[in-house]
């Protein structure tokens, strides 16, 4: 069990939040759900007549993940996209286009 996808299954509850965000970390609706099950076995997690919510020992767990996990670092809250960068070219360079790949 990965302490970050326990951090956000953890915020997703105390928030009422959607899964979708586990999915976007990667998990997949079983993972999500043996998770859950395993949160609620270990009693991070109360489910009680429909109503999802955390426990005090998940709200401390939460809030110790918190301080371990927090990213305080700016610089790496958006991940930098090397896909569209182009290579550097001298200052001398003239760019002339493909005159067949033009449309405009």
């Amino acid at each position: 069990m990965n302490e970050k996808h326990l951090y956000t299954l953890l915020s997703v509850v105390k928030n009422n939040g959607d899964v979708k965000r586990l999915i976007r970390e990667g998990l997949d609706y079983k993972e999500i759900s043996k998770l859950t099950s395993h949160s609620i076995s270990n009693g991070f997690i109360l489910y009680d007549n429909d109503n999802v919510s955390l426990s005090e020992m998940g709200e401390k767990l939460f809030i110790d993940l918190d301080n371990k996990l927090k990213i305080t670092d700016k610089s790496k809250w958006i991940e930098k996209e090397n896909d569209s960068r182009i290579t550097k070219m001298d200052k001398d360079f003239i760019f002339l286009p493909n005159q067949n790949e033009l449309h405009f």
